[in-house]
């Protein structure tokens, strides 16, 4: 059975969206500071996987997010 998710889910639960935020203070704060993928993003349908290292909390609320592609 395919799960379907409503259009008001959030794609980052405030959990992960936590450590993303940590991870970003961090890695301003520590020069060496190399972390860890945290989400990973992908359709089952294309090639791009992206791995969210980090992120930073902009004023309007929305999250900005850093990693590899």
């Amino acid at each position: 059975m395919t799960r379907r998710f409503s259009r008001t889910e959030a794609l980052i639960p405030d959990e992960l969206r936590a450590r993303l935020i940590d991870n970003g203070r961090a890695s301003q704060e520590r020069e060496d500071f190399d972390p860890r993928p945290v989400v990973k993003l992908f359709t089952p349908d294309g090639s791009p996987t992206w791995l969210i290292t980090e992120g930073y909390e902009e004023p309007d609320g929305d999250l900005r997010l850093f990693g590899l592609c």
